[in-house]
């Protein structure tokens, strides 16, 4: 059982890792429109903007319309390391005191 708890939580990082590395080829692409536009660019688009969306309404839609900086992928991104970085490992003693 533990082992499986073990790979389970290890796989959620690793797909939590993969996806932040889409997250900044795609805020790489973004300052070359030949790249945004190119069919990579459109896929990786798809994946990435619902979830960067979320972030991007209220105080930061303020500040994103008044200075120019859209600072919603760096917010995404962070809230991305903090589920993998603690909330995974929060999961983990959870499961580990329920189980053992």
């Amino acid at each position: 059982m533990l082992t499986a708890i073990y790979y389970i939580l290890n796989t959620i990082k690793w797909i939590i890792w993969v996806y932040s590395i889409v997250m900044v080829i795609d805020a790489i692409m973004s300052w070359v429109p030949m790249l945004r536009d190119s069919f990579v660019g459109r896929l990786i688009d798809r994946l990435v903007d619902p979830y960067v969306n979320l972030f991007r309404k209220g105080p930061i839609q303020t500040l994103t319309n008044s200075t120019g900086l859209d600072i919603s992928f760096l917010i995404g991104l962070l809230v991305l390391y903090f589920i993998q970085d603690y909330v995974l490992g929060w999961i983990a003693n959870i499961l580990l005191r329920i189980f053992l």
